[in-house]
């Protein structure tokens, strides 16, 4: 069984390790975190350090893969790019929890995390890191870039297109036929209507583009 450390202590570790307790594929030998104190604890596993221990720690518990627990698109990306600076050879984890539906032939890459009732229709393509929440449904033909993620309730029709680091929130219902840019926020309880271009903030029902972003502009409180 292999050693697997968990990036990112906050809530939604806490339903990553409840999906590898399911599987029990893996041994979690803790989680390092660059907010919290050695001194605290998640899930009854303990902070090991922050960022500037990360390669001692793979060292000492002899981790053979991460998987980052970071909502923030932008953040994980950042993340991820850091980490492989200073530990080039570590494996990246995914996760699937056992309830979710996955059509036959679909690919999950490194990094990504499906939760609690994902269901991922036929011929759908995920990317890597990407983040598929509890409820949420990507359609036949659909797409979703790496580092993008759909939250909990999302509806997402057939052959929709979702790119690089873009995050679609809470209970949002994207219909056919869509594309959405690269780092675009399409905010929560949203009827997506039409396309939506790179770097912008969208919201409403039906949607209405609100302003340029930047993309490390924080969408998640």
């Amino acid at each position: 069984m292999k050693n697997i450390l968990i990036y990112g202590a906050s809530g939604h570790s806490k339903m990553i390790v409840d999906i590898l307790h399911k599987k029990n594929d893996y041994r979690i030998v803790g989680f390092a975190d660059c907010y919290k104190s050695t001194n605290d604890s998640i899930c009854g596993y303990k902070i090991l350090g922050d960022f500037n221990a990360l390669k001692e720690i793979i060292n000492k518990y002899n981790v053979d893969g991460i998987i980052i627990c970071i909502g923030d698109n932008y953040t994980r990306q950042n993340l991820y790019n850091n980490i492989i600076k200073v530990a080039p050879n570590v494996e990246f984890i995914s996760a699937v929890h056992p309830s979710a539906i996955i059509a036959e032939h679909i690919n999950i890459p490194e990094g990504t995390v499906i939760m609690a009732g994902v269901i991922v229709n036929a011929n759908s393509k995920i990317g890597r890191f990407c983040i598929l929440n509890t409820r949420s449904s990507l359609g036949h033909d659909s797409e979703m870039h790496d580092f993008s993620s759909i939250a909990s309730n999302v509806t997402i029709g057939g052959n929709v297109k979702i790119g690089h680091c873009s995050a679609i929130c809470l209970s949002t219902t994207v219909i056919q036929n869509i594309v959405i840019g690269d780092n675009t926020v399409v905010g929560a309880a949203s009827l997506v209507l039409k396309s939506i271009d790179n770097n912008k903030l969208a919201y409403g029902n039906p949607i209405n583009t609100i302003k340029e972003r930047k993309p490390d502009s924080q969408y998640l409180g």
